[in-house]
């Protein structure tokens, strides 16, 4: 099984769609049950982009809280994605799961192994924004790290604290393992045209060449519980989510 940690510094940027339209485009080409996405974010709003409903009450947060095995809240879903959400729980539930990760700090990576997952499976876990004890722990047992930010100023000054931030986490995370994916690009804003060449300038191979539009269809898509793929399947976003799976699987198989 390979693990992807989508990660971000700050809210708003778009990590959450990135992670849900990733995972159904990589599902399309896979084999069932090979597609996985985990909420680590106690918003728990990734599995509306799958169809699943307003509130999931159950989730890892209660299933640890509870010290179940987390295959009881693997929801399929009809885009052949598994879900697992964060669920919707009490503030003194996710107190506790904290204080569980704290505790141990290789238990997510533990609960991922026990699932019954395919070895060709791929996991994407979605993190909340900033340095959290779950993101430590998503990107210790991480493949491949994917920063989502946005081609505007505030981003820009703040990817350099996030990857600071990673790599000094007592996890042995290297920076060769964290990509940079900018999202809701504007061709027609100077601006954001000017920050995304600087970027890609600092950045090189270690920036994606697949940036994502800003796009009413992404938005239409999420309000529909759908990934883009499928309620609008030739949109041309899609062609970009494509194109950042099949780099993401060429890059996993080099053993990145």
């Amino acid at each position: 099984m390979k693990i992807i940690a989508v990660v971000s510094m700050k809210g708003g940027v778009g990590k959450t769609s990135v992670t849900a339209n990733l995972a159904a485009v990589l599902a399309q080409d896979a084999s069932t049950d090979g597609i996985a996405v985990l909420n680590l974010d106690p918003q728990n709003s990734l599995h509306l982009h799958f169809g699943l409903g307003v509130a999931l009450e159950d989730g890892v947060c209660r299933q640890t809280v509870l010290g179940q095995d987390w295959s009881d809240v693997a929801y399929p879903t009809a885009y052949n994605v598994i879900n697992l959400p964060y669920g919707d729980v009490s503030e003194a539930e996710r107190k506790a799961f904290e204080v569980c990760l704290t505790s141990q700090p290789d238990w997510i990576e533990q609960q991922i192994r026990q699932l019954d997952l395919p070895d060709d499976a791929i996991l994407l876990i979605d993190t909340p924004p900033g340095p959290s004890v779950y993101l430590r722990q998503a990107v210790a047992c991480a493949d491949l790290i994917i920063m989502v930010a946005l081609a505007d100023a505030s981003s820009y000054a703040t990817i350099p604290a996030m990857e600071s931030w990673l790599s000094n986490m007592e996890t042995g995370t290297s920076l060769d393992h964290c990509m940079l994916l900018l999202n809701q690009l504007e061709p027609d804003n100077k601006l954001n045209c000017d920050i995304a060449s600087a970027l890609s300038k600092s950045y090189g191979q270690r920036m994606l060449p697949f940036g994502i539009p800003r796009d009413e269809a992404i938005s239409m898509a999420f309000a529909f519980q759908q990934p883009l793929c499928h309620y609008a399947p030739d949109h041309p976003a899609v062609e970009q989510f494509q194109g950042i799976a099949d780099w993401v699987t060429e890059i996993l198989s080099d053993g990145i």
